[in-house]
């Protein structure tokens, strides 16, 4: 294992360089720059004399693309070594070609950080345990501390799909779409807000103090999730929501009835909401803002006050108060007033209708 086989090949003809002063036997050092990163623990660097070289990294293994982290995992490798001045150096246990046209190989970067052993303590990569390579002590103590990329996004499971990761999520995110529902009933909106991601903000179309006010008049959600199921990158998180709300206008209290979808992706270790599909299946709208209410009607109009009864009827019943002449209706008098009799004379008289004066006028 100590011998470099297969010279005759790419990696080999590539590698066969002087080796660097002050490296130890059977060691070599390539100054190189690093053109390309192709996963988590592969890289494309150009050698100083213009060769290029495909670089699988000596004692990691990571994520593969399409595996839970492995986007990830390629975002931190190229993050620390992209377009950066590296050195390349071999082990003695460690064959230089893989077989594929790779070289093995340690990559450190022109300010002597061990890239490999950044990528172990970050928690994208594992450690490989092929044979007892020169640096494999430090490689498994930082293993053994790191609790974050793969280690907090994959359970550890470096060759786990991502489509089986979101599956095994797919609790988390239920339990994360409630917890948010229970957050709005308890005002905690500050909380809220910040469990709704970019996308969902931008929908909204406005900032969190005009959300938080849409929620204000809400008496609680009662939520409860359905299933999860992953779509793509993300997961879709089945809901049924009962809302309580006090209508502005008459302050009773409106029972709403929803469903719909929530959906989530994961973000740092959690979830960030992205999308809501939510459709109304029962109850009134409430109205929340005093001008949704109806104007309030104008009071009736008073009715008029009827007459004042007439208190002079110059002693005739039914009364004949003052005015132009009276005559007995169908008789020969010309008016202007007429009465139809008969009519009691208690008085003087004054229209001449009691022409027998036996105290009845208008007889016939």
């Amino acid at each position: 294992m100590g011998r470099v086989r297969g010279l005759a090949t790419i990696a080999g003809a590539i590698l066969a360089c002087a080796v660097a002063p002050g490296a130890a036997a059977g060691q070599a050092l390539y100054p190189a720059t690093v053109t390309n990163v192709t996963d988590g623990d592969t890289l494309s660097a150009r050698l100083a004399d213009g060769r290029n070289v495909t670089v699988r990294m000596i004692g990691i293994d990571a994520p593969e693309p399409g595996e839970c982290g492995g986007s990830d995992a390629r975002d931190a490798l190229a993050a620390l070594v992209d377009g950066r001045a590296v050195e390349l150096e071999s082990d003695p246990a460690v064959e230089i070609s893989d077989g594929f046209g790779r070289s093995r190989l340690y990559v450190d970067r022109d300010d002597s950080l061990d890239v490999g052993l950044e990528l172990l303590r970050q928690g994208w990569v594992a450690v490989v345990e092929e044979p007892r390579f020169a640096r494999l002590d430090a490689y498994f103590n930082a293993e053994e501390v790191s609790t974050s990329g793969v280690w907090a996004d994959c359970d550890g499971d470096f060759h786990l799909s991502a489509r089986d990761r979101l599956r095994a999520l797919g609790g988390e995110a239920r339990a994360f779409v409630h917890h948010y529902y229970r957050r709005l009933s308890n005002e905690q909106f500050r909380a809220a807000w910040r469990m709704l991601g970019a996308p969902v903000k931008r929908q909204l179309g406005y900032g969190y103090r005009a959300w938080r006010t849409s929620y204000r008049s809400s008496l609680g959600v009662a939520a409860r999730t359905t299933g999860a199921r992953p779509r793509g990158a993300r997961l879709v998180v089945g809901v049924r929501l009962r809302s309580r709300d006090r209508d502005t206008c008459d302050g009773r209290t409106v029972v709403q009835h929803f469903r719909g979808e929530v959906v989530v992706a994961p973000s740092g270790g959690s979830f960030r909401v992205v999308k809501f599909r939510i459709h109304k299946t029962a109850g009134r709208t409430p109205r929340l803002s005093k001008s949704q209410c109806p104007a309030p009607k104008p009071p009736p109009a008073p009715s008029p006050s009827p007459a004042p009864p007439a208190t002079d009827c110059q002693g005739y019943d039914p009364c004949l108060p003052p005015g132009s002449d009276v005559d007995c209706l169908g008789g020969s008098g010309n008016g202007p007033r007429y009465v139809e009799g008969p009519v009691y004379v208690n008085g003087s008289d004054p229209y001449d209708l009691d022409g027998n004066e036996d105290g009845v006028g208008c007889e016939d």
